[in-house]
């Protein structure tokens, strides 16, 4: 049965910041990094810094706004860092988090969230993963799965026993990951098989927050608020999503909004080789909601779901119906990730435990208390 509780949402795939990242290393794309041991002096952070994989260049990409300029637009980027006073190849250790990162891994904020929870959790070490880098681009699996195998098999390798960090001892894996970062992750594992290639070899899990997984009831719900925002975000999702015009005779004016980016009478955006050459509304959209209740999208189910273990976060609902705020404050509505922890949990091969922050601004709750939402739920799993 799925657990309620309830606590006090950056609205990632329809936000329109455009992300934006730090200095590019100088190493070659492919060159490992050298571990930095001077981060923090003590505790000891071992870092690799930023590896940026510019082949994955070659995958399908857009770079829109400032973006388009970054030679690095495209690339997959990944971060480890660990405590070199724990763990070492020749006592490596069990717990592997690996945050999927909304947008650079290189955040400050994010760096500043890893270093504290080091300390709390010294023999954890923490992998954020970016498979489209600068992140927060839209379609919401774009490349997909290549850049997610590419960058998480390049940081892995490394990682598990034989490669050159050789710290991780390939047994136990956590997922996390908020806004950007909790959408492409559960889009991607429901719609390919890869990911149950990165499992460890004990208990694997996956800690979410507001993610998007439902592109055209995400897209209904910025179409029907009133500020200007709301508006931008929702111009975003059709370039992304469809071509500029609509079929003939077709008119956006009865539609919420008058936008409809999402409406059936838009013509799919084709991504040859993404979205099973198909519409990626529909390809990024794994639950949906009728008279029925919710149920599983065409061609997913439980099964599609490498991991056992889910705990899904939604933030912000006290906004929900603020039709001119909701925008401004990043909601996601609490429906789609409500509905998938409901569904995985009523499959006997999983479980999934939702909790539902009304009152936090989107991703604080989660980013708050990442270590006793998630790393300490996951160190009790059995």
């Amino acid at each position: 049965m799925t657990r309620l509780t309830w606590g006090s949402l950056v609205f990632a795939a329809l936000a329109a910041c455009s992300g934006g990242g730090g200095q590019p290393p100088d190493a070659a794309p492919d060159a490992p990094a050298v571990p930095d041991a001077s981060v923090d002096a003590a505790p000891t952070i071992v870092d690799t810094a930023a590896v940026y994989l510019d082949d994955c260049q070659a995958f399908n990409r857009r770079c829109e706004g400032a973006d388009a300029a970054d030679p690095r637009c495209g690339a997959c980027q990944y971060r480890a860092r660990y405590r070199g006073d724990q763990c070492t190849a020749a006592a490596p250790c069990d717990d592997l988090f690996l945050y999927w990162s909304a947008y650079d891994c290189d955040t400050p904020a994010l760096i500043d969230a890893t270093t504290a929870l080091l300390a709390a959790y010294p023999r954890t070490i923490i992998l954020c993963a970016q498979p489209i880098y600068p992140g927060e681009i839209l379609p919401t699996s774009l490349g997909a799965p290549e850049r997610d195998q590419r960058v998480v098999t390049a940081a892995l390798t490394r990682l598990r026993p034989g490669g050159d960090l050789g710290v991780w001892s390939g047994v136990n894996l956590l997922l996390g990951g908020c806004s950007m970062g909790a959408t492409r992750y559960p889009v991607v594992a429901a719609r390919y098989a890869e990911d149950a290639g990165w499992l460890g070899t004990g208990k694997n899990a996956a800690c979410m927050s507001d993610g998007v997984i439902d592109v055209r009831a995400q897209d209904a719900f910025v179409g029907a608020g009133t500020s200007p925002s709301c508006a931008t975000r929702h111009r975003r999702v059709a370039h992304a999503y469809t071509r500029a015009a609509p079929t003939a005779a077709h008119a956006c004016s009865a539609s919420d909004g008058g936008q409809c980016a999402c409406d059936p009478a838009h013509a799919a955006l084709a991504y040859p080789g993404d979205c099973g050459d198909g519409d990626c509304v529909e390809f990024d959209s794994i639950v949906t909601r009728d008279a029925a209740g919710p149920r599983f999208a065409a061609g997913v189910s439980a099964a599609s779901f490498a991991v056992p273990h889910w705990k899904l976060v939604t933030e912000g609902e006290r906004w929900q119906d603020d039709l001119a705020n909701r925008c401004e404050r990043d909601v996601v509505p609490a429906g789609p990730f409500t509905d998938l922890c409901a569904l995985l949990d009523a499959d006997p091969a999983h479980d999934c435990a939702v909790v539902h922050a009304p009152d936090a601004p989107h991703c604080g709750y989660y980013n708050a208390n990442l270590g006793p939402v998630c790393l300490d739920w996951f160190a009790a799993l059995p």
